[in-house]
Parts: structure tokens; sequence; C-alpha cells
């Protein structure tokens, strides 16, 4: 086997046929699998595995109930991979025609590769316009600080992973890849992007969603910032969220608009999420 297609899931059934629809119609000059690791749904997610990996052999189930969270699913799915490359994808997104093959081709010369974020495609305008359109031509980077392998988008070599350590399976809050990305940068492991490995994201749409997404994201900042700050390297101003915090007054008018209140619901989650972070953290990253 050449070739591992991880994707943790939990709770997907909305939204898994499509990923699966995508995968199965990829064409790769590779060998390659689709390893699905299943973690405690209680929705149909197993059934339509099961129904996809009977019509494709190539796609195989991984029952996980032994833990829970995105990094515990990633970490397990790269356990049981077959292949030394792996790329990791999530089942309420879709991947690019040319995903597979642009990733494997990527893994011929870097240890880590990530690729283009399109929100255009399964957002309406209103909602990406809240929420901003992400970089197609390079990779992010946290505060101009260090660049971002997203972890819906990525590949790499397990022996790279093996080194730079497993994903953190303890961290409070979305920023599983970012920290997985310090760590990369902090080994001097380069991060490759191949325009091809376009994955179509999908935003959470209604208020309460984006509130508890938005808040889940901020939870987690505050250990970044205190992560770079205890190893001696740049950090964002303490402070740099305070226009943030002066949005959540200034666009209280703005919550009787779908738009407006998609918006505050994001910023205020967000907020509200990186305070508790920095409780948990015993810290301070406003």
């Amino acid at each position: 086997m050449d070739f591992s297609i991880v994707m943790p899931v939990r709770n997907v059934s909305a939204t898994l046929r499509e990923q699966l629809d995508a995968l199965v119609q990829q064409e790769c000059t590779c060998s390659w699998e689709v390893v699905i690791v299943n973690n405690r749904s209680t929705d149909d997610t197993a059934e339509i595995v099961h129904e996809y990996a009977a019509k494709h052999p190539r796609i195989r189930m991984i029952t996980a109930d032994d833990g829970s969270g995105v990094n515990f699913g990633r970490n397990r799915g790269i356990e049981g991979a077959r292949s030394e490359l792996v790329a990791l994808c999530d089942g309420d997104d879709i991947v690019g025609p040319r995903w597979v093959q642009a990733m494997y081709d990527g893994l011929q010369h870097h240890e880590v590769m990530t690729g283009p974020i399109d929100a255009a495609l399964l957002n309406p305008a209103w909602l990406v316009h809240t929420r901003g359109l992400f970089p197609t031509d390079r990779p992010r980077a946290y505060f101009g600080i260090f660049p971002l392998a997203a972890g819906g988008n990525m590949a790499i070599r397990r022996s790279t992973w093996r080194r730079v350590g497993r994903f953190r399976e303890d961290i409070v809050g979305a920023v599983d890849d970012i920290e997985f990305s310090l760590r990369l940068w902090q080994a001097n492991v380069e991060i490759g992007f191949a325009l091809d490995a376009v994955i179509h994201y999908r935003y959470r749409s209604e208020p309460i969603s984006l509130w508890r997404h938005g808040r889940f994201y901020g939870k987690g900042k505050p250990l970044i910032c205190k992560m770079l700050h205890e190893a001696n390297l740049p950090t964002p101003a303490r402070f740099a969220g305070w226009k943030s915090w002066a949005l959540v007054i200034l666009w209280l008018p703005r919550v009787f608009t779908l738009q407006g209140r998609a918006a505050w619901c994001w910023v205020a989650g967000n907020r509200i999420g990186q305070l508790e972070g920095c409780l948990h953290y015993r810290t301070l990253w406003l």
C-alpha cells in the first residue's frame, strides 16, 4: 500500500456521503486506501461507511470507542494505516478532484503537505463574508509567526509524526492543528503546499453552532501563546484581541439580521472561549 487517507468521524451522517463520493472518484497513480476512524457515532455514520465499503474495497473502518476527540481519531487512524505516507481529511468537508494525487506527489519531496482551503463552494456568500476567505497560494500563518497545516487538509510521513510527536489529545479548544504546526516549525519541518490539494470547507451556519464553534476555537488560543512565550519565541501581543472585544459591544445592533447575528455569535463565542482558555491554562492572552 502506497498511501493511506485517514478520516476521523463522529456523527457526520448528514455530510459523509458527499465526502466519500468525492474520494471514490479520485484517480491516483499509487495504491491507496481510506481509513475511517469512527469515534462513538450515534447516528448513521457507521452504516454509511459499511455501505460504501461494500462497494469500494479501498474503504475500511476502524471503531475507536476507548477515547474521544479529533486528535484521538487522527492518532488511531495513523497507527492503523497500512502506508508510511498518510493524508488527513474530515467527514464534513469535500476534497477537490485531484486531492489524493496532489498530496501523494507532495510527500515525495516534503515531510508534510497542505493545500488551499476553499470556503466558497459549500457556504452561502453572507456566511463567507462573516468569516472571511483563506489564502489559496500558500499556507496560512499564525499571526505571521509560523506556517499552519490544517488538520483537515494535511499529509504527513509517519516517521515525521513519530519524530515530532503524536497529535495532542489533551488540548482544550480547537487549536489541535495549530499546536501540531508549532511543533513542526520548532523541529524545522517545512510544510509543502500543493495547489491541487484543495479542500472545500463547510462552515457552521446556525447561530448556536457558530457560538459553540467560536468558543471552542477561542479556548485553545492562550495555550499557543503560552507555548511560544515559554519557548522564548515571538508571540502575539497579550491584548491583540482588544478590537474583537469592542466588536462584541459595537455589533449588538446587528443581531437582528441573519449575517449580523452570525458574525456576532462567532466573535462573541470566540472571546468568551479565549477568556475560559486563559483561566484553564493559567495565562493572559486576550
